[in-house]
Parts: C-alpha cells; structure tokens; sequence
C-alpha cells in the first residue's frame, strides 16, 4: 500500500515489540524504486505483475494516444491480466523478441494466443515502446501509423494476422505483411507480434512461396502453444485465477477443492483455457447448484462443443468439413492415408463447386495439420486422425444431429468401416444385404480380398441369397478358407 507518514506510525506503534524501527514497513513508493533499478530487470521479467501493477502501466496506456484501434484491445485488457499465467512460452517469446524483435505464435483455437499477445505487448508498454495495434486486418494501416524516426521504439501486435477466415483472405495480405516484417527486421527499434490459428497459418504458407521461404530460413521463429507442453502447475494457476478473480462463491469453489477434484480438471485431455473460461462465467455456472458444479466442469471439458462448433462452422471451408466427416466415419483414432484419400475423393464427386484442377487432398492435410488434425508417421506411413479426442466428440454430434450431413456421407461411402460407423446396429443387418443383392459391395473397399470374400459368402448362406455373380467369389472363399477342391459337373 501507499502510507502516510501517520500510517506508517500507526502500524509501527502497533508492532514495536517485534520490529527494531519503522524501517522494517516498506511502502509501495519503495517497492516501486526498488524494482526501477536496473540491477532488478531480472525480477520484474519472472513476475510479469510486478511491473503490470507496481509500475501502473496500465493507467499510463490509457492515458497515452498510442494505438490504433485503441478501444479494442484495452477493453478487457485489465481484466484478462487477472488471468494470465507466465508461462514458460511466455517466457520464451519475451527472450526471442529481445534478441529478435519478431515473433510469430500459434496454436490451436481457446488455448491463449490472443492474451499471450496481449500480456507481450505490456511488458514492451512498460519499457517505453508506443504500441500499435488494429483489428481491422488492413496491414496499410498500421505500415503508415509506424514512426519514420528509427530511434522510436515502437512494437506492432497483428491479431489474427492472416485474416478471420483463411478463405476469404485477400490476395495482397501476404506481400503487405512481408513488407512490414522486412521494416521491422531492418529497424533495432521496432518489435513486432503476430498471431494465427495454424490452419490459417498453414493456408498462408501453401499459398504464397515466399512467405513459407521466410518461415523455413527462420527469418522470423514461430512459437507454438501446445496444451500438452503447458505444465499442470501452470494451468493449475490458469483455473485458480478465473475462480478468484471471477468470485465464484465459495460454496462452489469448495466443491473445487473437496477431495482434490481440481486434479481431475487441469489434467483432463481437453484442458484449454477457453472452457475453463466458459465454465467460470456467473451466466453459465449459476446455472447449476453448487453441489453438481465438479461436474458440470468435466462435462463441458469432455464435450468441448462451443470450441470445435465454432471452428466447424465458421473457419472451414466446405471441402474442410466434408474432410472431417470422411475421417470420423473411418476412425476414432486415425486411419491410413491411402485409405482416406479414397473415400474422400469420393465425397468430393458428390459435392457442387469443388475446383478439380488443385489437389484438394494434400491442400487440406496442409491447411489443418495442427489445427483440428494430426498427421502420424507410423513405421513409415502416414496416418491421419484428429488432434484432440473432443474434435470426435463433437463430430458425433454433427452425425447425431445433422441427418443431411449424416446422408451425404452415407451416399458416397468407399469403405466397410464407414458402413459400421454410418449405421446403427439395428440398421446394419438390412444394409448389409442391400450392399449384397444390389451389388453396390463390388465398389465398398474392404481391408482384405480375404475379408470381402468372407463377408459376401458369410451373407449369402445366412440369408439365403441367390445371385450367380457372386459364384466365383464363394468357390475362391472355400478354396482359401478351408482348401477344399471344387468339383465342377
């Protein structure tokens, strides 16, 4: 706290028997001159809020016309540092952009980009840099809003750099933004942030040669933030912060703390801080009793629909979402690459508007590898599966509840496993002869010659079907199967 000299007597008075003088009460002036010195830079950095509160810097930004765009980013400014937690990606980017002065970070959606950003951009406010900033995605902007003078220190954030949506990105942004990081890396006195989700991230480098020649000669260093590299202690302090500083009453947060049930939270596979964000809201937890608020956490971590809907619907192209429904009606876990790019290529003959001339096969592996997919080398072969198991949450969601899409995909089946994941055991049966007395089975791929054979000839005997066509499948099954000798007459 700030003390009078009266305070400062008022509590030496208080404690005398236990201090040799007032000397011993030290005051926030003093804090604050102590941290000033530049012999103690080293302990402001490892506790970010030292500088954020002490130094108000905060109060100082608002004050200063320094941002374009303002009203937008200090809005919840104040409030979303309540939050933060340094952590050791943090701790890195503020090193590399020390040295450096450019940084790139990414990541998937929820998991902190945007407050990271955020939190990076203060720390540079608190050592003298004028901020610049704009939401509105025109690079231009902020190109003419930079000082020409190069001994001004400047740092630019670009949230969302690439574009809201990759598709309907424009054709120039690449070349406006190279233009800007080629000033910035010229000038000592200029820092610049930039963040994307991977998928547009990825979409940008396939697009423009350039821009993915600057990334792979590391003229600018990408950070990723990876859920699965942050430490529990780490998200430990995420959840705590929102329950803190969002006053959830205590008799919720009891039920937090009983048994140690916050284990249970900061080490569930879904963990990010978007949902515990989302279930810390007075809106959304008011809306359970206290006793069943455990639960109503591990229930949105385990169905994390807000997240992945909104990634689905809104930052995916057409081809984007069909791709996904292709690899949930495969696979829970991952399918090989071979096998999905047959029944995708399928998919895509049923669709309107796809332009054939592009691979639009390798265009999406590249675009949402590390974003909603994951690509695994597997003894030598790449497999395909989703990045988080509540991506497959959330897709049976989509088949639960979306029956058109459910029958798009039903339509341009290729292989028997979708057959199996695409219908439900009581449906099965039926559909299964169809495939047989139709003979829509000589187009289904299975895993096997062996298992094809084995399926006809077992559905067949077992319901009584009488198709010559299928005479030489059932010879060769029993020849194989049982090495019997057909006797022709």
């Amino acid at each position: 706290m700030q003390l009078t000299d009266a305070n400062i007597k008022e509590i030496y008075d208080m404690f005398y028997d236990y201090m040799d003088n007032d000397q011993n009460i030290v005051t926030l002036r003093e804090i604050d001159e102590f941290l000033q010195r530049s012999e103690n830079c080293d302990i402001v950095r490892k506790h970010y809020k030292l500088w954020l509160y002490a130094s108000n810097i905060l109060n100082e930004i608002f004050n200063q016309d320094i941002f374009i765009d303002c009203e937008a980013l200090l809005s919840d400014i104040d409030e979303e540092s309540k939050y933060f937690v340094q952590t050791d990606i943090y701790n890195q980017c503020i090193e590399h952009l020390d040295k450096n002065g450019l940084l790139m970070l990414t990541g998937g959606p929820g998991v902190g980009k945007t407050v990271t950003s955020k939190m990076l951009v203060l720390y540079f406010a608190s050592q003298g840099y004028r901020v610049r900033y704009t939401t509105n995605g025109d690079i231009s902007d902020i190109k003419k809003s930079l000082s020409s003078d190069k001994e001004c220190r400047e740092i630019v954030l670009l949230d969302y750099c690439l574009g809201q949506h990759y598709f309907n990105m424009k054709y120039t942004q690449e070349n406006e933004l190279l233009s800007l990081i080629k000033y910035v890396k010229l000038s000592k006195n200029k820092k610049l942030i930039l963040n994307s989700r991977i998928t547009i991230f990825n979409e940008a480098k396939e697009r423009s040669l350039e821009f993915n020649i600057f990334f792979q000669e590391k003229k600018i260093r990408n950070f990723t933030i990876n859920m699965d590299e942050i430490t529990s202690l780490e998200k430990a302090k995420i959840f705590y912060n929102h329950l803190i500083c969002k006053h959830v009453p205590k008799e919720y947060y009891n039920i937090i703390k009983n048994n140690k049930n916050y284990l249970k939270i900061i080490q569930h596979s879904n963990y990010t801080p978007r949902i515990i964000e989302h279930v810390t809201f007075s809106t959304k937890y008011f809306k359970v009793a206290p006793v069943g608020y455990f639960n109503y956490i591990l229930k949105n971590l385990s169905n994390p629909n807000d997240i992945w809907k909104n990634e689905f619907e809104r930052r995916l192209q057409d081809v984007d979402r069909a791709f996904m429904s292709t690899i949930y009606s495969l696979t829970d876990t991952n399918v090989e690459y071979g096998v999905l790019k047959k029944c995708f290529d399928k998919r895509l003959l049923q669709m309107n508007n796809v332009d054939y001339t592009v691979d639009n096969y390798e265009s999406i592996l590249s675009r949402l590898n590390q974003s909603i997919i994951n690509i695994i080398d597997d003894k030598g072969r790449m497999h395909i599966g989703v990045i988080n198991p509540s991506v497959n949450d959330y897709m049976k969601s989509v088949f639960d509840n979306n029956r058109l899409e459910l029958n798009e995909v039903r339509r341009s089946i290729g292989n028997y496993k979708q057959i199996e994941r695409c219908y439900s055991k009581e449906e099965l049966p039926n559909i299964q002869v169809e495939l047989i007395v139709s003979g829509k089975v000589e187009d289904i791929t299975f895993e096997s010659e062996e298992e094809k054979s084995y399926f006809i000839t077992a559905h067949i005997c077992q319901n009584g079907i009488k198709k010559v066509c299928y005479k030489k499948v059932i010879y060769n099954y029993l020849r194989n199967a049982y090495g019997y000798r057909i006797l022709k007459f």
